[in-house]
């Protein structure tokens, strides 16, 4: 009895531009491809293709979600903090839509790919010196609160309530990424690409290293990983680092990129 079965390869950074087979006599298939690798430059040129825009711009003091009044202190700092944001103005920008994992490995290079272990385990400088030949950029401390906004604004449009919006990112998050006390938690990584809010993965699993504070002079860790719970370390849950050398074993960078 014959059946036909069928597979999808892709290789990362590259266009397959010819495909050879062969047979083996123990019933396995041999591939050998021809690829034709992407420049840098074509990378770059295609960042936007995986990322979502976030139209931090957008956010007004007006909001619906805005006039929320605040049920505990974390909604209180992160509505002042936001305030304060929408004042001061912000351009648009994109993100990826889930956290990087590593693209060798060696771990020394990063793409966007669900499926995979996120790319834990690097600093703070390592970050900035991979990053230095491409687009790619920390995100602020602004852009993070600004992305939240848009999210908790996200939430509203697609049937929470403000109150319960408000609630999943200022005060326990569970509902909205992985955590310890998550349904199916297995206390360890969940491969990326998992957990869907608003067209967004990974919001939790691992923390998100943000860009250095100029006021401070140190970098933001944000939001909560695998190892913590919901209600302690909430996606709006910011805490100032200082070791820049250090490995962050259960945080990735947060990345974006201009518009």
């Amino acid at each position: 009895m014959k059946t036909t079965a069928e597979m999808k390869i892709e290789i990362s950074n590259a266009r397959i531009s010819n495909v050879k087979a062969m047979v083996m006599p123990n019933g396995s298939c041999k591939l050998k491809f021809e690829v034709e690798m992407a420049t840098q430059e074509q990378n770059n040129e295609n960042a936007n293709d995986d990322c979502i825009l976030v139209e931090a711009s957008k956010l007004s003091l007006k909001d619906a979600f805005m006039r929320h009044e605040p049920q505990t202190e974390a909604e209180r700092k992160f509505k002042a903090i936001l305030t304060k944001v929408i004042k001061t103005g912000i351009e648009d920008f994109y993100r990826p839509s889930m956290d990087p994992s590593f693209s060798d490995k060696e771990k020394t290079k990063i793409h966007y790919m669900a499926g995979e272990q996120p790319a834990v385990g690097k600093s703070y400088n390592w970050w900035i010196e991979t990053l230095k030949d491409s687009k790619w950029c920390f995100g602020t401390k602004a852009q993070y609160v600004a992305f939240l906004g848009v999210l908790i604004k996200m939430l509203v449009s697609e049937g929470w309530t403000v109150d319960e919006a408000w609630d999943a990112v200022c005060n326990d998050s569970v509902k909205l990424g992985y955590y310890w006390n998550s349904d199916n938690a297995k206390h360890k990584f969940e491969d990326t690409g998992s957990r869907e809010i608003c067209g967004f993965f990974d919001l939790a699993n691992t923390h998100k290293i943000l860009a250095e504070d100029e006021e401070t002079g140190y970098f933001w860790l944000a939001g909560g990983n695998c190892n913590n719970y919901g209600n302690y370390y909430p996606l709006a849950d910011l805490v100032l680092d200082y070791y820049y050398d250090i490995n962050h074993y259960y945080g990735v960078a947060w990345l974006v990129l201009k518009k």
